[in-house]
């Protein structure tokens, strides 16, 4: 049995840690921040249901950008909140094609690291925390 963190977890672990932290020091999405912090803090715990967790909001995240232009073309009051967004966020500088570029990139990056073997042999499946045994 190996102890040792897959370096794609490690890395998938820092760029969530790293997000977190923006959203907590911009003071933005406090509490999906803190949320995502302790997302972090059960991968280093190597919970079952963590891994099962890190996979839905990766199908999720590709779900949501996938179908984030054409929402944004049926629903105008949204479009206009999302351009109103962008421009007051650092983020104003970069082209709306490059956004979802990249976003779409790191979403299909976040699918193919979670559904490799070697991660999902991180989660053990043999801690019972059940208090009732």
């Amino acid at each position: 049995m190996t102890f040792a963190m897959p370096k794609r977890l490690l890395l998938l672990s820092i760029i969530y840690s790293i997000a977190a932290m923006l959203g907590l020091v911009s003071g933005k999405a406090v509490v999906p921040a803190l949320l995502l912090l302790f997302l972090v803090l059960s991968i280093f715990a190597r919970q079952q249901a963590t891994g099962w967790i890190l996979r839905g909001l990766a199908i999720l995240a590709l779900l949501a950008l996938s179908l984030m232009p054409y929402l944004l073309e049926q629903n105008p009051p949204l479009a206009e909140q999302w351009q109103q967004w962008l421009n007051n966020s650092p983020l104003a500088a970069l082209p709306n094609w490059l956004l979802f570029s990249l976003s779409g990139i790191v979403a299909m990056l976040q699918l193919w690291l979670l559904f490799t073997p070697k991660v999902g042999r991180w989660f053990q499946r043999k801690n019972n925390f059940n208090i009732m045994n």
